[in-house]
This record gives structure tokens, C-alpha cells and sequence, in this order.
């Protein structure tokens, strides 16, 4: 099919030669780049601008690719390694690691035989990531003939069929150095079809899909939205091919994908980043504590550490007591006359004090009990009174502690820090293996203890209430919603009080995109008005599940913060709970005795009727 061409009459006047045109377009068009490459035969000679000469063989792929490396933004390529060089553009800025924006191209072709390379070019893809494209046909004198630019037009967007039209520029070579070479082709695109993938990860897509589709409202591009894939995010291999978001830009099935990308290096060998479009808050959500039963409500009072010294004091009073007693007894043993004989031992057993008395008199000291008092020995006086002070302490202690606990809810040990889960060992589940690129370097338990998962599995998890599982909070205070969180689910699950990580989100585009440095400044001037915050609010209200999101917001707000509640039934099971305990030990325990009694006694019984057998001679 022969090329199109949009004939314009041009004014005839003193055209200058191909050497003058190239010194003026270099030092005019090029002078902002770094350094630009010439291929084959560029009509320069001696231009002040860096510049790196490739010629046309077996190594210019090789020569090309070092180039680019080394700072080469723009182009100047003779008719001789113009389709080489086409071929080899898309490929090597995929390998290349050198980033640079807006290519420019000039391609210089003999006007022989010029219309049959027009009809090849026509079809090439290469022109699609191709917008600063300048085409000068020369003659035998060597000046220039006919100017082009192309106009791109997708034939077959799926295919990635191209079709372009090579359009003449009207010169006025009288006054050629006021003209326009590089006409701007980004305030109209002129239809131009951007294909987009993305998945369904709102808040981050939804404003990140309306600042797209404003830009190409201003723009006048299209936008072909493809199917979200199953993979989501997905993922990049290194040889280049991928599955998911990831996949699909570097294969190059799609120009842009939007999911709340990190900046993560993996597919940035094969792909781009745009200009951060928000900041995102990576954190996790646990189990609620859950409000302790009301059986532990008496030993709520202390902690374990104040119990153990409580215990100990006990212990230690009960063993002061029992041998002040017995020395006590001791004492008055010694001390009784020897003259009366109705003195005897006997006489003295309710002097004595038993372990089970010193036992029982402890507990009625920390119980504010009172108990017998031996007060004929100066020791027991000052013994007695510091036991009967501790006791008091302890008492009023318990009171106090036990007072508010029956009057303010308890709950289980709340997660609220990083540090907090990650001493849990708690398994916890994501939607890609990719959260953990930000922290990478963090322990190995918290590694190992994570899990990639798909909604239905995490779901499933989630309902059995000891996991964690990753959620986003927009740089706005929106979270992000997740297939697994249900209206049940997210009564259960609170958020940390502190990010795991926080990062910021871009899009991924091909390398090569012309687009990019474009949308790059159109997402800074959002930025800067602070229309994100009107769109990331009004996407949070559109699409995200208002009851599902104010549990997770509310979550850390219990339902009895706003007082003291009424006591009930249910606050004295403690109480009956010891009740109970005690008479079941007790009647334990007097069943043994009663047993220890009877075997006791037929023990007796036996070995006297054998000592009272009288053997014979």
C-alpha cells in the first residue's frame, strides 16, 4: 500500500545545503541532550556538542547498546542503517540501563528510490515509542528535498499494529530557521490509544485511572482498558517475559498498568516507573483482644510478678508464725516450775501453734481477718505487727485493684507495635510475595512467617482469628479494601498503630513510552493542587465498603471506653469460682483422710493380733 502523504507546497528560495541544516537542527534541537549518536554518513563537521559516532556493521547492536549506556539520548541515522536501526531500538532500550526521556530522531534518506523505504517504514512499531521524528529527503546536491513527520494511528490495537503517515512539512526556506522541525505532539494526540491494565485495588487505582483519564481528556487520547488479570500484580522473570501487571508491560501487551507499584528493582529491568502518584502505608491487621472471662477476674487485681511477691510474703509469714510459735512453746516448757507437779506437757497443747493455725492466721491477715495474738513475748509483738501491717497493704491493695477491674472491662494483651507481632511469631498473609521486598533484611522469623495467599485463603484464615494479614492506608487515611475482608471479618481485626513500611506508588510504563516524561510533569501538577485528596476521597466513598472500613477505622475503640458498666451476675463467677475450687479440694481431701484413717487403722489392727501370737518351744 502506498505511503500517505499530505502534499504541501513549500516556497522556493535559497534552501541550504544538508551540512548547514544539520549544524543548525543539532545545535538547536539536540543542545538540551547530553550527548546524541550518529549512524552512518551525519553531514556534521566540527559541531560543539558531544557526540558519538557509530558506523553501520556486524557490532552496532553491541556499539548502540554502550551508547545509550553511556548518556545517548538522540539520534541521527543515515539511510543506510535506518531499518537496522529501527529494528534494534525497542530491544536494546529494554536491555539498557541508561533511562532517558524524550528520544528525538532524524533520519536522513536519499531521495532515490525514497517513496519504497516510506512504504516500509509505514508498518514499523518502532514509531509508536517514536515521537520526535524528523525524516529529511536530500538530493544528488545534497540539500534537503522533502521534510516529514509522523502521525501514528493503531491499526489493530491488540496486534499492536501500527500504521503511520508520514506527513510533509510546508517549509518556507526563505525563512527556514524560524520553522518549526520538531512540531509539539503532546497538547493534541490526536486519538492517540493508550492500552492500560490494572486491577481492581482501590483506593490506589481508582484515582490513579480518573488522573489518567483527565490527562487524556486534555489530551485527546483514548484509553483501552484490558480485562484484569487473574495474577494481579503478577511477576517478572529474567529473561524478560512475566505473567499479571508486572508481566503484561514487559512484554509490552499493555503501555501502563496500574496497582499500587512500589519501586521495586525487579521489573524495573524491564520497565519503568512514572512520577510518584501517592504515598501508601503498608501495615498489618490482627486479632482484637478479646475481653477476658469473668472467672479471672479475681486474679486480675495484681499482675504475675506482684502475685509471686504476694505468694512469697505469704509463705513467709506462715513459716515466721509456726516457729515463733514453737519456740514460743519451747520457751514456756524451759521456763515452768519443776515444783508443780500438775505441770505436764499436755497442759501446754493449747499454747501451741500449728502449721495449719500459722496458715490460717496468715490468710486472715491479707484478708483483714482477725486472728489469736500471742502477746507474752516481745518478738511475737513486733513479729505479729509488721504481718498484721503487710496484710493490710496487701488487703486494701487487692480491694482497690479488684474494684476497678470489676467496673472496667479487661482484655487480652493487645498487638499495637511491629515489634509487639513480630514477637508473636504469628503467621500473617499478603497478596504477592512482593511486600516483603521492602524489608528484606528484616529477621528471619518474620520472613519465614509470612505467606503469598489468594483472597479465598486468607479468607479462610481470617475467620479462624490468629493471623495477620497485609492491609494499605492511603496517604489520605483511606484502606484499601481486600477480597477477604467481610463485614464478620472485620469486626474481628484491628491495625497496628504503626506501619510496617511506608512507600510510594507509581505506574508502570514500557521504557520506551513517549508519554512518560509528559505524564510525569501532568502528575506533579495534580500533586501540587491537592486534587488527589478531592479524588482519593471521592473514590473511597464511590467503590469502597463504608461498613467494612469504618470497623477496621474503629476498631480500637471498644464499646464500654465510655465508662464505667454495671456490675452483673457474670462478675462474681470469679468468686464462685474459688468457692467451688476450695470445696472441691476439700472434699478431695477429706475423702483421703477418711481413707488414710481406715487403712491406717486396719494397719494397727494387723500388726498387733501378729504381736500377740505366742510361739511355742
Amino acid at each position: 500500500m502506498a505511503t500517505t502523504i499530505a502534499m504541501v507546497g513549500t516556497d522556493i528560495g535559497p534552501i541550504p545545503t544538508m551540512n548547514v541544516l544539520m549544524r543548525f537542527l543539532i545545535l538547536k534541537y539536540y543542545s538540551q541532550y547530553y550527548s546524541f549518536c550518529t549512524v552512518g554518513k551525519d553531514f556534521l563537521q566540527d559541531v560543539p556538542r558531544s557526540r558519538i559516532l557509530l558506523a553501520v556493521n556486524d557490532q552496532l547492536a553491541m556499539n548502540l547498546l554502550r551508547a545509550i549506556d553511556n548518556g545517548c539520548q538522540a539520534f541521527v541515522v543515515d539511510q543506510q542503517g535506518v531499518e537496522i536501526f529501527l529494528n534494534l531500538y525497542i530491544p536494546l532500550h529494554d536491555l539498557a540501563r541508561q533511562r532517558s526521556l524524550d528520544k528525538s530522531l532524524i533520519l536522513l534518506i536519499k531521495q532515490q528510490n525514497h517513496s519504497q523505504l516510506l512504504d516500509r517504514l509505514r508498518t514499523h512499531d518502532a514509531f509508536r515509542e517514536l515521537w520526535n521524528v524528523l525524516l529529511v529527503v536530500y538530493d544528488e546536491q545534497e540539500r534537503p528535498s522533502h521534510l516529514y513527520t509522523t502521525v501514528v494511528t493503531m491499526a489493530d490495537v491488540l496486534e499492536r499494529t501500527v500504521n503511520v503517515t508520514m506527513k510533509q512539512q510546508a517549509v518556507t526556506w526563505s525563512r527556514w530557521k524560524t520553522h518549526s522541525f520538531f512540531p509539539d505532539k503532546m497538547s493534541d494526540l490526536n486519538g492517540y490509544v493508550l492500552r492500560m491494565s490494572m486491577c481492581n485495588y482501590l483506593p490506589f487505582t481508582g484515582y490513579e485511572r480518573l488522573l489518567l483519564v483527565s490527562y487524556c481528556e486534555r489530551r485527546n487520547c483514548n484509553i483501552m482498558v484490558f480485562p484484569e488479570d487473574k495474577d494481579e500484580w503478577g511477576d517478572v522473570y529474567p529473561n524478560g517475559t512475566g505473567h499479571g501487571l508486572m508481566g503484561s508491560v514487559a512484554e509490552r501487551r499493555t503501555d501502563i498498568a496500574f496497582g499500587a507499584f512500589y519501586l521495586w528493582f525487579k521489573p524495573y529491568n524491564f520497565s519503568s516507573y512514572t512520577a510518584t502518584i501517592s504515598r501508601s502505608g503498608v501495615t498489618v491487621l490482627v486479632p482484637k483482644p478479646k475481653m477476658l472471662p469473668f472467672w479471672r477476674t479475681p486474679f486480675l487485681s495484681f499482675s504475675l510478678p506482684l502475685w509471686i511477691a504476694v505468694m512469697v510474703t505469704l509463705l513467709a509469714g506462715i513459716a515466721a508464725a509456726w516457729l515463733a510459735g514453737t519456740v514460743r512453746l519451747r520457751l514456756l516448757q524451759l521456763s515452768a516450775p519443776t515444783n508443780q507437779l500438775w505441770i505436764d506437757p499436755s497442759d501446754l497443747i493449747s499454747e501451741q501453734l500449728t502449721l495449719s493455725d500459722s496458715v490460717l492466721m496468715m490468710v486472715g491477715f491479707f484478708v483483714a481477718q482477725s486472728s489469736v495474738i500471742r502477746t507474752d513475748l516481745w518478738s511475737c509483738v513486733f513479729l505479729f505487727a509488721s504481718l498484721l501491717l503487710a496484710g493490710f497493704m496487701v488487703s486494701n491493695l487487692y480491694s482497690a485493684g479488684l474494684a476497678s477491674i470489676m467496673t472496667i472491662p479487661k482484655y487480652d494483651k493487645s498487638i499495637d507495635t511491629v515489634v509487639d507481632f513480630a514477637a508473636t511469631g504469628m503467621k500473617w498473609f499478603g497478596p504477592t510475595p512482593y511486600c516483603l521486598e521492602e524489608i528484606w533484611n528484616a529477621t528471619e522469623q518474620i520472613q519465614k512467617s509470612y505467606i503469598a495467599a489468594g483472597p479465598e485463603e486468607m479468607n479462610h484464615y481470617a475467620h479462624m482469628e490468629d493471623s495477620g494479614f497485609i492491609i494499605e492506608q492511603a496517604q489520605h487515611g483511606n484502606f484499601a479494601p481486600s477480597d477477604f475482608l467481610d463485614r464478620q471479618v472485620s469486626t474481628t481485626l484491628q491495625p497496628l498503630k504503626d506501619y510496617i513500611y511506608t512507600q510510594n506508588c507509581a505506574a508502570l510504563m514500557t521504557n520506551t513510552n513517549p508519554l512518560r516524561s509528559n505524564l510525569n510533569e501532568y502528575i506533579l501538577r495534580v500533586q501540587q493542587s491537592g486534587l488527589l485528596y478531592h479524588l482519593g476521597i471521592r473514590t473511597a466513598i464511590r467503590y469502597l465498603p463504608t461498613d467494612v472500613m469504618q470497623n477496621i477505622e474503629r476498631s480500637r475503640i471498644h464499646q464500654h471506653d465510655e465508662g464505667a458498666v454495671k456490675l452483673e451476675l457474670g462478675h462474681f463467677l470469679g468468686a464462685f469460682f474459688i468457692l467451688g475450687y476450695g470445696l472441691l479440694c476439700a472434699g478431695l481431701v477429706f475423702v483421703v483422710e477418711i481413707w488414710g484413717t481406715l487403712f491406717i487403722k486396719r494397719l494397727n489392727e494387723t500388726f498387733y493380733r501378729r504381736a500377740a501370737v505366742v510361739v511355742p518351744y
